[in-house]
């Protein structure tokens, strides 16, 4: 039984675009260190315990609870969109995904009545029929603008320039230690080829920091 209970230990969930909502899939991250001999080794596991962390913190839920879902087969963005509409108008996140699991979308999950409790950016993008990325998206920049202070402009320039969600996450966490704006640090670690693992590691931060810097900067 070891074996399996440190799997499930060192495992994360793989992106959504890589997750069948009826499937069990794990990534189990090895390399949660930076190596400056392998220096992207470690970019999976520094993303995705970026936006895994994020939720876990700003919604109150165990981050063993958020592995779990995820190694079952529930998608980052169902669970992004689940807990962010749930805080919003005071409902259950499991019911609400267990809803969505059944209808098949979060426009047929989440009545008119509900959808208008979220704001009129959500509503537009769920009557729109955007995918749940998108509304994931919507989610997370919501949590980065009222708990991080993150500036909506930025957070949107970040996204046309074509950062991912956890880059947007990652980015707005760390800008302050890096004294620049989230789009500076994205534009440097783009335009230098910089793995994700070394932007952090130049900060002075290891990857599995990541989880406590983002817990220290909500409740500062």
């Amino acid at each position: 039984m070891r074996a399996p209970i440190l799997a499930l230990a060192l495992c994360l969930a793989v992106p959504s675009s890589g997750l069948a909502a009826s499937a069990i899939s794990c990534h189990c991250f090895r390399d949660r260190a930076f190596d400056p001999t392998r220096p992207a080794a470690a970019d999976p596991y520094v993303l995705a315990t970026a936006r895994n962390s994020l939720l876990a913190a700003a919604f109150g839920i165990d981050k063993g609870d958020v592995v779990r879902a995820l190694m079952t087969g529930t998608s980052p963005d169902d669970l992004w969109v689940a807990h962010w509409a749930a805080a919003k108008i005071g409902a259950d996140a499991g019911r609400l995904l267990e809803l969505k699991s059944a209808r098949g979308t979060w426009a047929s999950t989440l009545t008119a009545a509900v959808t208008a409790r979220l704001g009129p950016s959500f509503s537009k993008s769920l009557a729109s029929g955007a995918p749940d990325a998108a509304l994931a998206a919507e989610a997370v920049d919501d949590i980065l603008v009222r708990r991080l202070r993150a500036d909506p402009r930025a957070l949107q320039a970040l996204r046309a320039r074509g950062a991912s969600t956890q880059e947007v996450i990652l980015c707005t966490l760390l800008a302050p230690r890096s004294r620049s704006t989230p789009g500076e640090l994205f534009a440097d670690q783009r335009s230098r080829h910089r793995s994700w693992g070394a932007v952090v590691n130049g900060l002075g931060l290891a990857p599995t920091g990541i989880e406590g810097e983002i817990r220290r900067v909500l409740t500062r």
